[in-house]
């Protein structure tokens, strides 16, 4: 079930996707993990637009489960009588009521390029799809990290393009307005200074969204609250880092110079930071290790 907000993340963004949707023109949302994809599709959700049911799944859960794919939609449906089977069978039962359906497939190129699915996910299954772009009353919703058309689908063991059209939609990155409002609405104790200086920190990040929710976890539990606001943002972004399996000798080299003046400032908390440093000095000792591994196999 997709979680209620308060507010729109991307107001403006987020108006115009649920204006085209309400139009009947289906879309592809393109963005890299970490720019909050999922929150997109849970604002567009929770929105409520008039005469119109949205279905919100996420396909990576069901690349096996074909059955608990069309289970899950129809349950959101709300659904009365037999249960449909087949996805062409779910189409046809909306087709004969008075609203309007919208399809929020999160994690869509988890299909493509991908051979390993429910035999169901047939050639059939991908030109239902194809049919609620074509319908007035429904709308069709991907989000992918490339273009959806540039990749193929594996349908027994043979590979096509998708034939059907999205209008190709690019998520913004976060505006700093949209993350402090975003912050603010999280309830956290912070300063006016402090929340100045996370929504700097998040802004730059390169997965703004996936680090907002890092910081906000560590703020709510307290974490490290003895330190400078500063000096909490560093730590947070090594070990977000650390934690996305995401560093580059640059990083390597700006962490290490960060959490030096680190060490200076809780010189009289010495043990805890020996401990620190020794767990993030092997981290980086095995990400070079396996860096130069990978180089000599390929």
């Amino acid at each position: 079930m997709a979680i209620r907000y308060s507010h729109c993340l991307r107001p403006s963004f987020t108006n115009n996707i649920n204006s085209l949707l309400q139009r009947s023109h289906s879309i592809n949302i393109i963005a890299p993990v970490g720019y909050g994809r999922k929150r997109l599709l849970e604002d567009i959700k929770n929105n409520q637009l008039k005469n119109t049911k949205i279905l919100l799944v996420d396909i990576k859960e069901y690349l096996l489960n074909y059955d608990g794919l069309i289970q899950t939609l129809w349950q959101q449906v709300n659904g009365r009588g037999k249960r449909p089977t087949e996805f062409e069978e779910l189409i046809v039962k909306l087709e004969t009521t008075e609203k309007k359906f919208i399809f929020l497939l999160y994690n869509f190129d988890d299909l493509l390029h991908n051979a390993y699915l429910d035999k169901k996910f047939n050639f059939n299954f991908f030109e239902q799809l194809h049919k609620i772009t074509l319908n007035a009353k429904m709308s069709l919703l991907c989000v992918t990290n490339q273009p959806y058309d540039q990749s193929v689908i594996f349908i027994n063991g043979k590979t096509y393009r998708l034939w059907f059209d999205l209008k190709k939609k690019r998520l913004p990155k976060l505006t700093h307005d949209e993350i402090k409002v975003e912050l603010r609405s999280r309830n956290l104790s912070l300063s006016y200074h402090e929340l100045s200086q996370v929504t700097w920190a998040v802004h730059n990040h390169d997965k703004p969204y996936g680090f907002l929710n890092f910081c906000c976890a560590k703020i709510k539990k307290s974490e490290d609250k003895r330190f400078d606001i500063s000096l909490r943002i560093q730590k947070w972004t090594a070990q977000f880092s650390q934690q996305n399996g995401v560093i580059t000798i640059k990083q390597v080299s700006t962490l290490a110079s960060l959490l030096n003046q680190w060490k200076k400032a809780i010189n009289t908390k010495l043990s805890a930071f020996v401990v620190f440093w020794g767990e993030f000095s092997k981290f980086v000792g095995q990400w070079f290790v396996k860096k130069k591994c990978n180089k000599k196999v390929k």
